[in-house]
Protein backbone atom coordinates (compact mmCIF):
# COMPACT_ATOMS: atom_id res chain seq x y z
CA UNK A 1 0.00 0.00 0.00
CA UNK A 2 1.32 3.52 -0.32
CA UNK A 3 0.96 5.09 2.34
CA UNK A 4 1.83 8.96 3.59
CA UNK A 5 4.67 9.98 5.27
CA UNK A 6 2.20 10.78 8.12
CA UNK A 7 1.05 7.35 7.98
CA UNK A 8 4.22 5.70 8.33
CA UNK A 9 4.91 7.71 11.22
CA UNK A 10 2.02 6.14 12.77
CA UNK A 11 2.75 2.93 11.54
CA UNK A 12 6.41 3.50 13.09
CA UNK A 13 4.88 3.64 16.60
CA UNK A 14 5.85 7.32 16.74
CA UNK A 15 2.68 7.95 18.02
CA UNK A 16 2.13 5.48 20.78
CA UNK A 17 1.35 1.81 20.60
CA UNK A 18 -2.67 2.20 20.35
CA UNK A 19 -2.45 4.05 17.07
CA UNK A 20 0.63 1.43 15.69
CA UNK A 21 -1.62 -1.45 16.29
CA UNK A 22 -4.95 0.40 14.76
CA UNK A 23 -2.54 1.13 11.56
CA UNK A 24 -0.85 -2.29 11.79
CA UNK A 25 -4.60 -3.79 11.61
CA UNK A 26 -5.60 -1.47 8.55
CA UNK A 27 -2.54 -1.87 6.79
CA UNK A 28 -2.58 -5.62 6.68
CA UNK A 29 -6.62 -5.26 6.21
CA UNK A 30 -5.91 -3.19 3.30
CA UNK A 31 -3.16 -5.29 1.93
CA UNK A 32 -4.98 -8.44 2.01
CA UNK A 33 -7.67 -6.69 -0.77
CA UNK A 34 -5.34 -5.27 -2.94
CA UNK A 35 -6.00 -1.71 -1.28
CA UNK A 36 -4.10 0.96 -3.30
CA UNK A 37 -4.13 2.92 0.25
CA UNK A 38 -5.83 4.27 2.91
CA UNK A 39 -8.12 7.58 3.14
CA UNK A 40 -9.29 9.86 5.46
CA UNK A 41 -12.25 9.33 7.53
CA UNK A 42 -15.52 12.06 7.66
CA UNK A 43 -15.84 10.51 11.18
CA UNK A 44 -16.22 7.22 12.78
CA UNK A 45 -19.16 4.92 14.84
CA UNK A 46 -17.61 2.24 17.33
CA UNK A 47 -19.11 -0.09 19.78
CA UNK A 48 -16.83 -0.55 22.84
CA UNK A 49 -19.23 -2.01 24.74
CA UNK A 50 -18.80 -5.24 22.40
CA UNK A 51 -15.30 -4.84 22.03
CA UNK A 52 -13.28 -7.16 23.76
CA UNK A 53 -11.95 -5.07 26.70
CA UNK A 54 -8.19 -6.26 26.02
CA UNK A 55 -8.39 -5.58 22.57
CA UNK A 56 -9.95 -2.24 23.45
CA UNK A 57 -7.33 -1.46 25.79
CA UNK A 58 -4.66 -2.23 23.16
CA UNK A 59 -6.20 -0.20 20.91
CA UNK A 60 -7.04 2.89 22.50
CA UNK A 61 -3.61 2.83 24.48
CA UNK A 62 -2.13 6.58 24.47
CA UNK A 63 -4.28 7.47 21.95
CA UNK A 64 -5.00 11.78 22.42
CA UNK A 65 -8.50 13.02 21.40
CA UNK A 66 -9.10 12.56 18.26
CA UNK A 67 -9.12 15.65 15.32
CA UNK A 68 -12.80 13.60 13.81
CA UNK A 69 -15.58 12.99 15.08
CA UNK A 70 -16.46 9.63 16.98
CA UNK A 71 -19.63 8.41 17.85
CA UNK A 72 -21.09 4.92 19.21
CA UNK A 73 -22.49 2.01 19.26
CA UNK A 74 -25.66 1.31 21.76
CA UNK A 75 -23.73 -0.24 24.58
CA UNK A 76 -24.57 -2.07 27.81
CA UNK A 77 -26.65 -0.26 30.32
CA UNK A 78 -25.91 -2.16 33.57
CA UNK A 79 -27.30 0.54 35.61
CA UNK A 80 -30.74 0.58 34.05
CA UNK A 81 -30.40 -3.11 34.16
CA UNK A 82 -30.37 -3.46 37.66
CA UNK A 83 -33.34 -0.46 38.25
CA UNK A 84 -35.08 -3.53 36.63
CA UNK A 85 -34.44 -5.60 39.30
CA UNK A 86 -32.61 -7.88 37.22
CA UNK A 87 -30.16 -10.23 39.30
CA UNK A 88 -26.74 -10.56 37.51
CA UNK A 89 -26.77 -6.38 35.57
CA UNK A 90 -24.14 -5.97 38.64
CA UNK A 91 -21.37 -8.34 37.41
CA UNK A 92 -21.49 -6.26 33.77
CA UNK A 93 -20.79 -2.75 35.76
CA UNK A 94 -17.19 -3.02 36.05
CA UNK A 95 -16.26 -2.94 32.59
CA UNK A 96 -18.60 -1.15 31.40
CA UNK A 97 -17.75 2.22 33.45
CA UNK A 98 -13.60 1.36 32.70
CA UNK A 99 -14.48 1.32 28.93
CA UNK A 100 -16.68 4.40 29.06
CA UNK A 101 -14.17 6.34 31.11
CA UNK A 102 -11.39 5.86 28.12
CA UNK A 103 -14.09 6.30 25.20
CA UNK A 104 -14.83 9.97 26.97
CA UNK A 105 -11.28 10.69 27.71
CA UNK A 106 -10.74 10.35 23.98
CA UNK A 107 -12.94 13.35 22.75
CA UNK A 108 -15.74 10.87 21.15
CA UNK A 109 -19.44 11.30 21.08
CA UNK A 110 -21.36 9.63 23.61
CA UNK A 111 -24.64 8.50 20.72
CA UNK A 112 -24.98 5.46 22.06
CA UNK A 113 -27.70 4.90 19.23
CA UNK A 114 -27.77 2.70 16.34
CA UNK A 115 -29.80 5.24 14.47
CA UNK A 116 -27.84 8.47 15.01
CA UNK A 117 -29.75 10.05 12.19
CA UNK A 118 -32.12 10.32 14.31
CA UNK A 119 -30.14 13.01 16.33
CA UNK A 120 -29.27 15.13 13.55
CA UNK A 121 -25.59 13.12 13.01
CA UNK A 122 -25.68 11.47 9.33
CA UNK A 123 -23.58 11.40 6.45
CA UNK A 124 -23.63 13.46 3.31
CA UNK A 125 -23.65 11.85 0.08
CA UNK A 126 -20.10 10.11 -0.31
CA UNK A 127 -18.62 10.54 2.80
CA UNK A 128 -16.19 8.03 4.31
CA UNK A 129 -17.78 6.83 7.73
CA UNK A 130 -16.03 3.53 9.14
CA UNK A 131 -18.76 1.75 11.34
CA UNK A 132 -19.45 -1.23 13.93
CA UNK A 133 -22.51 -2.39 13.56
CA UNK A 134 -24.25 -4.34 10.56
CA UNK A 135 -27.82 -2.32 11.15
CA UNK A 136 -25.55 1.11 10.56
CA UNK A 137 -23.58 -0.15 7.84
CA UNK A 138 -26.48 -0.91 5.42
CA UNK A 139 -28.46 2.34 6.39
CA UNK A 140 -25.30 4.77 6.32
CA UNK A 141 -24.95 3.52 2.93
CA UNK A 142 -28.41 3.15 1.66
CA UNK A 143 -30.49 5.71 2.99
CA UNK A 144 -27.93 8.54 2.81
CA UNK A 145 -25.62 7.32 -0.08
CA UNK A 146 -22.60 7.20 2.38
CA UNK A 147 -19.50 5.17 1.82
CA UNK A 148 -19.07 2.84 4.43
CA UNK A 149 -17.87 -1.26 4.18
CA UNK A 150 -18.58 -3.95 5.96
CA UNK A 151 -16.21 -4.20 7.99
CA UNK A 152 -15.96 -5.91 12.09
CA UNK A 153 -16.19 -4.17 15.81
CA UNK A 154 -12.21 -4.12 15.95
CA UNK A 155 -11.59 -2.59 12.65
CA UNK A 156 -13.86 0.16 12.70
CA UNK A 157 -12.04 0.77 16.00
CA UNK A 158 -8.86 1.05 14.28
CA UNK A 159 -10.43 3.12 11.19
CA UNK A 160 -12.03 5.79 14.50
CA UNK A 161 -8.17 5.95 15.70
CA UNK A 162 -6.70 6.78 12.96
CA UNK A 163 -8.99 8.44 11.23
CA UNK A 164 -8.77 6.60 8.48
CA UNK A 165 -9.71 3.49 6.46
CA UNK A 166 -8.39 1.45 3.44
CA UNK A 167 -9.60 2.40 -0.24
CA UNK A 168 -11.40 -1.12 -0.60
CA UNK A 169 -14.73 -2.73 -0.78
CA UNK A 170 -17.94 -0.17 -0.88
CA UNK A 171 -15.37 2.94 -0.48
CA UNK A 172 -14.72 2.48 -4.04
CA UNK A 173 -17.60 3.81 -6.01
CA UNK A 174 -17.85 1.57 -8.94
CA UNK A 175 -18.18 -1.03 -6.56
CA UNK A 176 -21.47 0.18 -5.49
CA UNK A 177 -23.55 -1.07 -8.52
CA UNK A 178 -26.34 -3.26 -7.77
CA UNK A 179 -25.15 -7.18 -8.78
CA UNK A 180 -28.54 -8.33 -8.01
CA UNK A 181 -31.84 -7.51 -8.86
CA UNK A 182 -34.99 -7.93 -6.54
CA UNK A 183 -38.28 -7.73 -8.71
CA UNK A 184 -41.75 -7.73 -6.57
CA UNK A 185 -44.38 -10.52 -8.37
CA UNK A 186 -48.14 -9.62 -7.62
CA UNK A 187 -47.55 -8.84 -4.52
CA UNK A 188 -50.00 -5.22 -3.44
CA UNK A 189 -48.02 -3.20 -0.60
CA UNK A 190 -50.66 -1.05 -0.11
CA UNK A 191 -51.50 -1.56 3.44
CA UNK A 192 -47.71 -3.50 4.30
CA UNK A 193 -46.31 -2.37 8.01
CA UNK A 194 -43.16 -2.04 9.05
CA UNK A 195 -43.43 -5.55 10.44
CA UNK A 196 -43.68 -6.45 6.31
CA UNK A 197 -40.70 -4.23 5.23
CA UNK A 198 -38.68 -6.17 7.90
CA UNK A 199 -39.85 -9.75 6.22
CA UNK A 200 -39.11 -8.91 3.54
CA UNK A 201 -35.83 -7.76 4.01
CA UNK A 202 -35.03 -10.69 5.96
CA UNK A 203 -35.75 -12.81 2.75
CA UNK A 204 -33.70 -11.11 0.50
CA UNK A 205 -30.77 -10.80 2.71
CA UNK A 206 -30.97 -14.81 2.37
CA UNK A 207 -30.85 -14.66 -1.03
CA UNK A 208 -27.92 -12.60 -1.75
CA UNK A 209 -24.59 -14.41 -1.07
CA UNK A 210 -21.57 -12.54 0.36
CA UNK A 211 -21.39 -8.19 0.28
CA UNK A 212 -22.86 -7.81 -2.78
CA UNK A 213 -25.02 -5.14 -3.78
CA UNK A 214 -28.83 -5.27 -4.60
CA UNK A 215 -31.36 -3.15 -5.76
CA UNK A 216 -35.17 -3.63 -5.35
CA UNK A 217 -38.12 -2.40 -7.53
CA UNK A 218 -41.26 -2.70 -7.68
CA UNK A 219 -42.11 -0.76 -4.33
CA UNK A 220 -43.69 3.20 -4.24
CA UNK A 221 -41.34 5.62 -4.92
CA UNK A 222 -40.63 8.10 -2.29
CA UNK A 223 -41.19 4.89 0.28
CA UNK A 224 -41.76 6.68 4.03
CA UNK A 225 -38.29 6.44 6.16
CA UNK A 226 -39.67 4.10 8.72
CA UNK A 227 -40.25 1.51 5.82
CA UNK A 228 -37.28 2.28 4.21
CA UNK A 229 -35.32 1.80 7.12
CA UNK A 230 -36.81 -1.74 8.32
CA UNK A 231 -36.32 -3.50 4.64
CA UNK A 232 -32.18 -2.19 4.35
CA UNK A 233 -31.75 -3.09 8.35
CA UNK A 234 -33.54 -6.40 8.16
CA UNK A 235 -30.89 -7.31 4.87
CA UNK A 236 -27.28 -8.37 6.82
CA UNK A 237 -29.27 -9.99 9.52
CA UNK A 238 -30.02 -12.97 7.49
CA UNK A 239 -27.26 -12.52 5.37
CA UNK A 240 -24.57 -10.03 4.52
CA UNK A 241 -25.97 -6.90 2.54
CA UNK A 242 -24.34 -3.64 3.13
CA UNK A 243 -26.13 -1.64 0.26
CA UNK A 244 -29.47 -1.69 -0.94
CA UNK A 245 -30.85 0.32 -4.00
CA UNK A 246 -34.10 1.29 -3.38
CA UNK A 247 -35.54 2.10 -7.16
CA UNK A 248 -37.25 5.65 -6.54
CA UNK A 249 -36.34 5.94 -3.56
CA UNK A 250 -32.37 6.14 -2.37
CA UNK A 251 -29.84 8.43 -3.62
CA UNK A 252 -28.04 6.34 -5.43
CA UNK A 253 -31.18 4.63 -7.19
CA UNK A 254 -33.44 7.40 -8.51
CA UNK A 255 -33.85 4.93 -11.64
CA UNK A 256 -33.11 1.03 -12.50
CA UNK A 257 -30.44 2.34 -14.55
CA UNK A 258 -28.38 4.16 -11.77
CA UNK A 259 -28.82 1.47 -9.20
CA UNK A 260 -27.01 -1.43 -11.72
CA UNK A 261 -24.62 0.71 -13.35
CA UNK A 262 -22.87 -1.20 -16.12
CA UNK A 263 -24.10 -4.66 -14.53
CA UNK A 264 -25.68 -5.78 -17.45
CA UNK A 265 -25.13 -9.57 -16.30
CA UNK A 266 -27.18 -9.07 -13.10
CA UNK A 267 -29.15 -12.36 -11.11
CA UNK A 268 -32.77 -11.37 -10.47
CA UNK A 269 -34.67 -12.43 -7.62
CA UNK A 270 -38.25 -13.10 -7.53
CA UNK A 271 -40.39 -12.51 -4.64
CA UNK A 272 -44.24 -13.41 -4.45
CA UNK A 273 -46.58 -14.90 -1.90
CA UNK A 274 -45.10 -17.75 -1.13
CA UNK A 275 -41.40 -15.90 -0.25
CA UNK A 276 -43.39 -13.76 2.09
CA UNK A 277 -45.51 -16.52 3.67
CA UNK A 278 -42.91 -19.17 4.52
CA UNK A 279 -40.26 -15.99 5.63
CA UNK A 280 -42.60 -15.03 8.13
CA UNK A 281 -43.50 -18.31 9.49
CA UNK A 282 -39.56 -18.45 9.96
CA UNK A 283 -39.55 -15.38 11.91
CA UNK A 284 -42.21 -17.09 14.49
CA UNK A 285 -40.44 -19.69 16.72
CA UNK A 286 -42.96 -20.75 19.17
CA UNK A 287 -44.60 -23.36 20.95
CA UNK A 288 -47.60 -22.06 22.68
CA UNK A 289 -49.49 -18.95 22.88
CA UNK A 290 -47.53 -17.50 25.84
CA UNK A 291 -45.83 -14.41 25.75
CA UNK A 292 -43.50 -13.10 28.13
CA UNK A 293 -41.53 -10.24 27.39
CA UNK A 294 -42.27 -7.85 24.29
CA UNK A 295 -39.88 -5.29 22.40
CA UNK A 296 -39.34 -2.86 20.51
CA UNK A 297 -36.84 -0.83 19.02
CA UNK A 298 -34.93 -2.33 16.98
CA UNK A 299 -33.15 -0.52 15.14
CA UNK A 300 -33.31 2.40 17.69
CA UNK A 301 -37.76 3.72 17.77
CA UNK A 302 -38.66 6.97 16.37
CA UNK A 303 -40.51 9.17 17.83
CA UNK A 304 -43.57 8.25 14.73
CA UNK A 305 -43.19 4.98 16.28
CA UNK A 306 -43.28 5.62 19.92
CA UNK A 307 -46.01 7.80 19.36
CA UNK A 308 -48.24 4.93 17.77
CA UNK A 309 -47.34 2.85 20.71
CA UNK A 310 -48.79 4.99 23.23
CA UNK A 311 -51.64 5.15 21.29
CA UNK A 312 -51.96 2.13 21.55
CA UNK A 313 -51.47 1.40 25.52
CA UNK A 314 -53.20 4.66 26.24
CA UNK A 315 -55.63 3.75 29.74
CA UNK A 316 -54.26 -0.10 29.43
CA UNK A 317 -51.72 -2.13 31.68
CA UNK A 318 -49.53 -4.77 30.88
CA UNK A 319 -48.79 -8.50 31.71
CA UNK A 320 -45.80 -8.45 30.15
CA UNK A 321 -42.03 -6.63 30.56
CA UNK A 322 -42.01 -4.41 27.76
CA UNK A 323 -38.76 -2.64 26.29
CA UNK A 324 -38.58 0.49 24.00
CA UNK A 325 -34.64 0.59 22.37
CA UNK A 326 -34.48 4.19 21.81
CA UNK A 327 -31.61 7.13 21.65
CA UNK A 328 -32.01 9.19 24.81
CA UNK A 329 -32.86 12.17 23.00
CA UNK A 330 -36.12 10.65 21.19
CA UNK A 331 -37.19 9.27 24.56
CA UNK A 332 -36.65 13.05 25.89
CA UNK A 333 -38.90 14.37 23.07
CA UNK A 334 -41.46 11.50 23.93
CA UNK A 335 -41.41 12.84 27.40
CA UNK A 336 -42.15 16.32 26.42
CA UNK A 337 -45.10 14.69 24.01
CA UNK A 338 -46.23 12.80 27.16
CA UNK A 339 -45.67 9.90 25.36
CA UNK A 340 -43.30 8.25 27.69
CA UNK A 341 -45.51 8.50 30.76
CA UNK A 342 -48.09 7.02 29.08
CA UNK A 343 -45.78 4.01 27.99
CA UNK A 344 -44.25 3.95 31.53
CA UNK A 345 -47.56 3.93 33.45
CA UNK A 346 -48.61 0.92 31.51
CA UNK A 347 -45.61 -0.68 32.40
CA UNK A 348 -43.31 -0.67 29.90
CA UNK A 349 -39.23 0.75 29.81
CA UNK A 350 -37.10 3.45 27.68
CA UNK A 351 -33.95 1.40 27.44
CA UNK A 352 -30.97 3.93 25.38
CA UNK A 353 -29.41 0.10 24.35
CA UNK A 354 -29.59 -3.03 22.46
CA UNK A 355 -33.26 -4.20 22.98
CA UNK A 356 -32.23 -7.09 21.02
CA UNK A 357 -28.40 -8.70 21.22
CA UNK A 358 -28.29 -7.57 24.71
CA UNK A 359 -31.89 -7.26 25.53
CA UNK A 360 -31.78 -7.61 29.27
CA UNK A 361 -34.70 -9.66 29.92
CA UNK A 362 -33.84 -12.00 27.34
CA UNK A 363 -30.75 -12.93 28.33
CA UNK A 364 -29.69 -15.23 31.22
CA UNK A 365 -26.37 -13.85 31.99
CA UNK A 366 -28.26 -10.72 32.77
CA UNK A 367 -31.98 -11.79 33.75
CA UNK A 368 -31.01 -14.64 35.92
CA UNK A 369 -33.81 -16.73 36.91
CA UNK A 370 -35.95 -13.53 35.58
CA UNK A 371 -34.94 -14.28 32.12
CA UNK A 372 -38.62 -14.47 30.11
CA UNK A 373 -38.38 -18.01 27.73
CA UNK A 374 -40.66 -15.59 25.19
CA UNK A 375 -40.76 -12.83 23.19
CA UNK A 376 -43.14 -10.61 21.06
CA UNK A 377 -41.68 -8.26 18.42
CA UNK A 378 -42.01 -6.38 14.55
CA UNK A 379 -38.74 -6.20 13.80
CA UNK A 380 -36.81 -9.13 12.48
CA UNK A 381 -33.40 -8.17 13.63
CA UNK A 382 -34.86 -8.54 16.96
CA UNK A 383 -36.69 -11.56 16.15
CA UNK A 384 -33.41 -13.39 15.05
CA UNK A 385 -30.96 -12.62 17.32
CA UNK A 386 -33.83 -13.14 20.53
CA UNK A 387 -33.92 -16.60 19.13
CA UNK A 388 -30.56 -17.37 18.03
CA UNK A 389 -28.53 -15.56 20.89
CA UNK A 390 -31.06 -16.00 23.57
CA UNK A 391 -32.26 -19.18 22.88
CA UNK A 392 -36.00 -17.44 23.83
CA UNK A 393 -38.81 -18.45 21.99
CA UNK A 394 -40.21 -15.82 19.09
CA UNK A 395 -43.10 -14.50 17.88
CA UNK A 396 -43.58 -11.75 14.94
CA UNK A 397 -46.09 -9.63 14.09
CA UNK A 398 -47.14 -5.96 13.69
CA UNK A 399 -47.32 -3.45 16.26
CA UNK A 400 -50.74 -3.74 16.97
CA UNK A 401 -50.26 -7.47 17.18
CA UNK A 402 -47.03 -6.89 19.81
CA UNK A 403 -48.78 -4.34 22.18
CA UNK A 404 -52.19 -7.12 22.14
CA UNK A 405 -49.53 -9.77 23.84
CA UNK A 406 -48.01 -7.05 25.59
CA UNK A 407 -51.81 -6.43 27.31
CA UNK A 408 -52.93 -9.87 27.20
CA UNK A 409 -50.08 -12.23 27.53
CA UNK A 410 -51.10 -14.46 24.77
CA UNK A 411 -50.24 -14.52 21.42
CA UNK A 412 -53.02 -13.60 18.76
CA UNK A 413 -50.91 -12.69 15.67
CA UNK A 414 -51.73 -14.14 12.41
CA UNK A 415 -50.33 -14.70 8.99
CA UNK A 416 -50.67 -11.71 6.86
CA UNK A 417 -53.70 -12.17 4.04
CA UNK A 418 -50.69 -11.51 1.24
CA UNK A 419 -52.54 -9.70 -2.04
Amino acid sequence: MLLTDEEKRMLDGKYGQGIQRSMELLVKLGESFDAARLVPVTYAHVSYDFCPKDFWDMFTEDVPMTPHKVTTHPSYSPKKWKEYGLSLAGNWEKEHEQKLRRYLELGWLRTETCAEYLLGIFPRKGDIVPMAGSCMQVANNSLFGARVDRMGILVALAAAVCGRTPLMGLVIPENRYASHLVELEDLDVSDWTMAHYHCLGYYIGNQVPGFKPVAVKGLPPNLPFDFARALVISMPTSGAITLAHIVGTTPEAPTLEAALGNNKQHQVIRVGKREMKETWERLNVWENNAVEHVTFGCPHATIDEIGRIAALLEGKTLKTTMLIGASTPVEALARQQGWADVIEKAGGHFLPACPSIANPFTRADIAGDKQAKSAATNSARSAHYIASVCGVKVFFGTEEECINAAITGKWKGKMPKWK
